[in-house]
């Protein structure tokens, strides 16, 4: 597996795809870009204060009783010349986003944080005479070893830089060779263990970024397969009931008050079938039952099932109404198709081609049952009628009960042909009327 701090040192731009490398940098930078500025604005106010008090030692004698203090009072106003300046730059150039991330606001972020840290070693090589520290320049490395992401090369030419200032500078400032070669030592061991917390820090973000780079890739992943399964669950389920399943886990059973249950079958299915190769006959099958689909999804309706050649589909199971009106509309269009379609099945087949659809209106219970190979169905009364009807059909006909008869004379848009009341399979008699549209022609979409 490797040794893990070994691995979390290696983490650096090259680790990053070369695709993806300008957009880390572009979100690295982004983050430098307003830390410097928050940095800068915190800096300016201190040596707001700190030029007052240097002003005050001037106006003491400071500078006559302390010759190199002069050098202190110039870096402080340099340095608040140049906060002056980095301020209103970025305020002017101040990106909004980290796609707007330029070469311009990089390279001011690298120049600015590279002048705070040759700017720091000129003042430590100044102080230390007087009272023999380097405190600035300790906290400058650092700090911008812990506050800025820069990479390890830019980082360690930056370091290697301000070190080397520093190191000219004391040895012009401090003439004591004994204190000299401490300062040499100690420095360099210093300024490497801020260069080495400096690459830890940006191995740290570049971890990071790869880290969220991963999960949401996992995230894209699982949402993929989660859109694949709800797409499979919407193939043979309602919408509503699979917003169900992903809200509760489980439909619930429903009570339809009203409900249009259909049920088309094709006459003499069976003889066709013996006489027809089976493969043959399965294609034209799904290809009309394709067409069937379409119909259903123009009008809105549900469909259920196929049992065979039987094709089930339903309205007003969640809607206000019963949705006759589209499911007879349907149910008409599916009638066309076949007889557009019965020259060429017959060439193909050797046998006629027809339908014959049944149809009734009432309440039925709808859900799904058992928790494996499931479907969702509808139960009750209103079913086994439909059923029936679609029996006691002929040809090429649309049978609807009474119900829908009642219905249907009051829109004026359906001739009705009444059967009678017409014995059924483990039923009392039902009435039945062919419905026909007056207007011959189907509705296409």
């Amino acid at each position: 597996m490797g040794n893990p701090v070994l691995k979390f040192w290696q983490n650096s731009l090259r680790t990053i795809p070369s695709g993806e490398r300008r957009s880390f940098l572009n979100e690295v930078y982004f983050t430098n870009y307003f830390r410097v500025r928050i940095f800068a604005v915190a800096l300016f106010t201190i040596e707001a204060f700190v030029i007052v008090v240097d002003l005050q030692h001037v106006a003491s004698g400071l500078w006559k009783m302390i010759e190199v203090y002069r050098y202190l009072y110039y870096l402080h106003l340099l340095l608040l010349a140049v906060l002056l300046v980095f301020i209103v730059l970025t305020t002017v150039r101040k990106p909004d986003s980290p796609k707007s991330i330029r070469a311009f606001h990089m390279a001011t972020v690298l120049l600015f944080i590279l002048f705070i840290m040759i700017w720091a070693a000129s003042v430590a090589t100044v102080e230390q005479t007087f009272h023999g520290l380097i405190t600035v320049y300790v906290i400058a490395i650092f700090g911008i070893a812990v506050a800025f992401y820069v990479s390890g090369a830019m980082s360690l030419l930056m370091y290697l830089a301000a070190h080397a200032c520093f190191l000219i500078g004391i040895s012009y400032f401090q003439s004591n060779p004994e204190i000299l070669l401490g300062h040499y030592l100690n420095s360099t061991a210093l300024v490497v263990v801020a260069w080495v917390l400096s690459r830890l820090v940006f191995s740290a973000r570049v971890k990071e970024y790869l880290d969220n780079r991963t999960i949401e890739k996992q995230k894209l992943e699982i949402q993929a397969a989660k859109d694949e399964s709800d797409t499979i669950l919407r193939n043979i389920l309602p919408e509503n009931i699979v917003s169900q399943i992903n809200g509760l886990g489980y439909p619930q059973p429903r009570y339809n008050s009203s409900t249009t249950i259909v049920f088309a079958d094709f006459v003499s299915f069976y003889r066709i079938v013996e006489t027809s190769d089976a493969l043959k006959v399965l294609k034209i099958l799904e290809k009309l039952f394709n067409s069937f689909d379409d119909c259903v999804r123009r009008h809105n309706l549900e469909k259920l099932k196929t049992i065979g050649d039987c094709y089930m589909y339903a309205g007003g199971l969640f809607t206000e109404d019963n949705q006759l009106e589209d499911s007879i509309e349907a149910a008409v269009e599916m009638r066309e198709i076949v007889r557009e379609s019965s020259e060429q099945l017959r060439s193909r087949t050797g046998r006629d081609w027809a339908i014959r659809i049944g149809i009734h209106t009432g309440p039925a219970i709808t859900g799904i049952i058992g928790t494996w190979r499931f479907i969702f169905d509808v139960w009750g009364p209103t079913v086994n009628v439909a059923s029936r009807l679609e029996a006691a059909s002929q040809a090429n006909k649309i049978n609807v009960s009474r119900e829908v008869y009642e219905h249907l004379k009051r829109s004026g848009k359906y001739d009705l042909e009444p059967r009678g009341a017409l014995a059924i399979k483990d039923m009392e008699p039902v009435e039945m009327f062919f419905v026909e549209r007056k207007d011959s022609s189907p509705p296409r979409a």
